[in-house]
């Protein structure tokens, strides 16, 4: 009976370690990994879709378990805060970090 057993008991151990190897260096799972890849797209889209932020190249999207941080420049306080409304409108984002820095333009 034991050695019936023993084979389960270790493919049950490697599927746990095995499983738990699913993980990134964040600390991440892939499924978690994979939807945040997907909000970051939905996000980059909206802002580049939306006409008062269609000259926003130097945006950066980046999600960390559906919280999203906005950072790069902008050249208006109101380009700012709206880029954070159309992120935080995503589905899937959790909150929103605007870390966007208003640098006027020359």
């Amino acid at each position: 009976m034991k050695k019936a057993i023993f084979p389960v008991v270790l493919f049950l151990s490697m599927a746990l370690v095995l499983g738990s190897a699913l993980t990134t260096f964040a600390g991440r799972t892939a499924g978690v990994a994979i939807d945040d890849a997907t909000i970051t797209t939905k996000v980059k889209y909206e802002l580049a879709e939306d006409v008062k932020l269609s000259t926003l190249k130097t945006v950066q999207v980046d999600t960390n378990k559906g919280e999203v941080t906005l950072t790069g420049k902008v050249h208006t306080q109101e380009q700012k805060a709206y880029a954070g409304i159309t992120a935080d409108k995503v589905d899937g984002v959790v909150k929103v970090h605007n870390m966007l820095s208003v640098v006027p333009e020359q």
